[in-house]
């Protein structure tokens, strides 16, 4: 596979190219209206830039006839790949007029790079299964909590209502360390000379439109679903699909990817009951209790919490260890607690969703497997690529509503590979893939803002034309933080109010009545009231909405303007 970046302004400013040298770039400016009429602007041949290519850059051409060169030339290039993925970063030029369309191709080879073990090992440590579940891991399928038909438990009664949040200590649970915080992580990445740290929660979302672009939007493979399911979409789903922004923190060298939670106000339902199930799920109902808020004074060490690292290329990787089985043959796997899909189409009301239950197996709705044809479409990318960082057998998956749990599967991370990539090897060298292609952009980012704290948001909306837009911003926190102020729980950043226009009166033979859809006042007005109609003359000049895009005022930063990229492959 083959990459090449570019670069422009996202002001109309010049494009720049990336990835070539070029001794005297100013000699490549656009000539004035002047100057081509006289022919001032004429270059020599001998004065033209010397163009020095960061070794290794392939042509379109070279790619094509690489099978048939020698073998030496085979093996010297093979070492040149090496040192490429290795140590080579590209240079960055500036002043370019034009974007140039005849560029040269990176090559990534997902072969040339191997993953390795850092550190010592966390899974003697790592918690099992409680209540019976074990069963499940061995034996394919959904596994429902109460036999339907019976209504005999075929696990421990005690998992069916869930705790509610309110009843629940989280202080009490380990807290969650980002990677920039991460003090082991970060020593890790200095002692073997690596750039990036990152974690599972951080980078899957953006290592998932990475794929998007290299697989040219291919969709997962839905034909073992059930004919209710013959006419449902097959594509990534929407939220999946979402531009994924993440920040990178710099320390010392070292630059720590977070997550970008800019605009998350506060976490959703469902990111907060999993952390209190996985407790469940992994421990005795004494244990359990012991973290309820009636008996959370009982506990009085918390738990440090068991991870994974390894190295890959550029990076070194953080992966949360769930739960293990020693049967299993990676030992280790992941817990996901999946909410139903009413709760999930409406999460500000999921109480009222309660009342959707999962009462069969097979069918289009209150099935199990419409919440796997859910997860498929939703989910299953970014639960492989996390249990690849993490060297995981699989997924544990536990089913609910909120208010009671209903079932339980395990899928293997070999199922999961054949939905999406079609078998293993295919899905070993997609995840290499992505993974040395984000490590050439975010080299390449930081090249460009050197030890700067950075925002890099990625949006594969032209995947199926194998393009991707790059949006890179230097971070100001200080002016972030006074913009954060102005940030409401309804998601807007108040603007200042334009001076309206007076109002002109109406005709005689108008009629006066007030039209609520008609009216420039501000509808969250402390009176609570409309305000006043509005000529239709003055409704083209004068806006109406006080309220704007959160984006126009915190993410504009007038000391680093924001920068777009186009990565095609």
């Amino acid at each position: 596979m083959s990459i090449r970046l570019l670069t422009h302004h996202k002001y109309d400013a010049p494009w720049t190219r990336l990835c070539r040298r070029i001794t005297n770039s100013a000699s490549l400016k656009r000539p004035t209206a002047t100057e081509e009429s006289d022919g001032t602007n004429k270059v020599d041949s001998a004065e033209s830039p010397e163009v020095v290519e960061s070794s290794p850059v392939y042509s379109k051409d070279e790619v094509s006839t690489e099978k048939t060169e020698t073998k030496g030339t085979r093996k010297g290039r093979a070492g040149a790949r090496s040192e490429f993925v290795q140590e080579r970063e590209p240079v960055v030029i500036h002043d370019m007029a034009d974007p140039i369309q005849t560029s040269k191709w990176y090559r990534i080879i997902p072969e040339s790079v191997d993953f390795a073990q850092v550190g010592y090992s966390h899974i003697p440590r790592v918690p099992k299964l409680g209540h019976g579940l074990e069963r499940v891991l061995f034996s394919p399928g959904v596994h429902c909590l109460q036999d339907p038909h019976s209504g005999v438990y075929n696990f421990d009664p005690y998992i069916r209502d869930i705790t509610q949040p309110a009843d629940f200590d989280y202080d009490k649970l380990t807290p969650y360390i980002t990677s920039s915080k991460d003090k082991t992580l970060m020593g890790y990445a200095r002692r073997h000379k690596k750039q990036f740290v990152g974690s599972t929660s951080s980078m899957t979302h953006v290592l998932s439109h990475l794929y998007f672009v290299i697989s040219a939007g291919k969709n997962p493979d839905i034909s073992s679903m059930s004919m209710a399911f013959a006419d449902m979409p097959s594509r990534f789903t929407r939220g999946m699909r979402y531009p994924a922004s993440i920040a990178l923190r710099y320390q010392d060298g070292v630059y720590g990817i977070d997550a970008d939670k800019s605009f998350d106000v506060q976490d959703s339902i469902l990111s907060i009951l999993g952390k209190s199930l996985e407790k469940l799920l992994s421990s005795t109902p004494r244990e359990f209790d012991m973290y309820k808020k009636a008996n959370s004074w009982k506990v009085k060490d918390i738990p440090e919490e068991n991870y994974h690292y390894v190295e890959f290329d550029n990076f070194v990787l953080r992966s949360q260890l769930d739960c293990r089985d020693d049967r299993l043959p990676r030992k280790t796997f992941d817990l996901k607690t999946r909410g139903s899909l009413a709760v999930r189409m409406d999460l500000q009301n999921y109480e009222l969703s309660k009342g959707y239950q999962i009462v069969s197996m097979k069918g289009r709705l209150q099935s199990f497997e419409r919440e796997y044809y859910d997860m498929i479409r939703s989910a299953f990318l970014k639960y492989n690529f996390q249990t690849r960082i993490g060297n995981m057998d699989g997924i544990f998956v536990a089913y609910h509503n909120t208010a009671r749990m209903f079932g339980f599967q395990y899928i293997p991370r070999k199922e999961m590979d054949r939905v999406l990539f079609g078998n293993e090897y295919t899905g070993d060298k997609a995840f290499k893939a992505v993974l040395i292609l984000l490590s050439k952009l975010l080299r390449t980012i930081t090249d460009l803002y050197p030890e700067k704290d950075i925002r890099v948001t990625f949006d594969s909306a032209s995947s199926e034309r194998q393009q991707m837009d790059i949006w890179v911003e230097v971070l100001n926190d200080e002016a972030e933080a006074a913009a954060m102020l102005q940030y409401p729980e309804n998601g807007f950043v108040r603007a200042k109010p334009a001076p309206k226009k007076p109002t002109p009166p109406p005709a005689a033979s108008e009629s006066t009545a007030t039209d609520p859809f008609d009216s420039a006042a501000d509808p969250l007005a402390s009176n609570g009231v409309l305000g006043e109609n509005v000529a239709e003359e003055s409704l083209a000049d004068d806006p109406i909405d006080d309220y704007i895009d959160p984006a126009d005022e915190i993410y504009v930063n007038t000391e680093q303007p924001i920068f777009k990229y186009t990565m095609e492959t």
